[in-house]
């Protein structure tokens, strides 16, 4: 695999993590970093998967986090080869696996309820004959849309990868809040706590992390309030945000 014209390599701040990217196709954001320091990581998570990996980033932060085995799954042919290269340039080899295919045929490459843990930060946007949002950039839309893949489906798999007890942790739009609980509830996955972010102490969530149980009992915990950039007149990224890359 050859670099390309448009790939750059970051330093992924204070974890000591490398990460290859192009600027054609969607990038690490700080939802990766977020998801990943929301995924319970008790004693019994063994095994991860990744849905949508993109270039890695997710099985990137929680190999900083965790022994895991961890399997990211890729559609788009050329993330699946950015992430592979990812974790190769970070030495990671013996505990992350890159899988390049389309999500829907998960099975073809797992067993059914085998998995202690699924993880996800996907298309954040309906598709609702809304065309003219979509980026000029196929492979942006496909990452930032609902057209290859919905929430629904999202759930659906997840709950057919996860053990009797297994959890699910999610990054999403706040706005989708009701749409995730629903998916959650109908595929048996109980929603058991629940953080919204915040830009600043003004301004309504942008995000909400969401993680639930499969066949978990009910009750659910909504943590306090995130933070991630400083208050005027000071900017840049909270503290709170920071100590994550710690």
């Amino acid at each position: 695999m050859t670099s390309h014209s448009k790939e750059v390599t970051i330093d992924l701040l204070k974890k000591n993590l490398k990460i290859i990217q192009r600027t054609d196709f969607f990038n690490f954001s700080l939802d990766s970093l977020l998801v990943s320091e929301f995924l319970s990581l008790t004693r019994g998570v063994k095994k991860i998967v990744d849905l949508g990996t993109g270039n890695g980033a997710i099985p990137l932060f929680l190999s900083k986090k965790t022994k895991a085995k961890i399997v990211g799954i890729e559609l788009q042919e050329v993330s699946a080869n950015l992430a592979e290269r990812n974790i190769t340039l970070n030495h990671l080899e013996e505990q992350v696996t890159i899988i390049k295919d389309d999500m829907k045929n998960w099975k073809s490459h797992f067993e059914q309820y085998s998995q202690d843990a699924v993880i996800c930060n996907p298309p954040f946007f309906k598709v609702n004959g809304n065309e003219e949002l979509f980026n000029d950039l196929e492979q942006l839309t496909i990452a930032r849309h609902e057209t290859t893949i919905t929430l629904n489906d999202i759930v659906e798999i997840a709950s057919g990868l996860l053990k009797d007890k297994g959890y699910f942790s999610l990054v999403h739009r706040a706005d989708r809040a009701i749409d995730i609980i629903m998916a959650m509830k109908r595929y048996s996955i109980e929603p058991k706590k629940i953080q919204f972010c915040h830009s600043s102490k003004e301004k309504n969530a942008k995000i909400i992390l969401i993680e639930g149980i499969k066949f978990g009992k009910e009750g659910c915990k909504i943590l306090p309030v995130f933070i991630t950039h400083k208050e005027l007149p000071e900017t840049g990224y909270s503290d709170e945000l920071l100590n994550l890359f710690k």
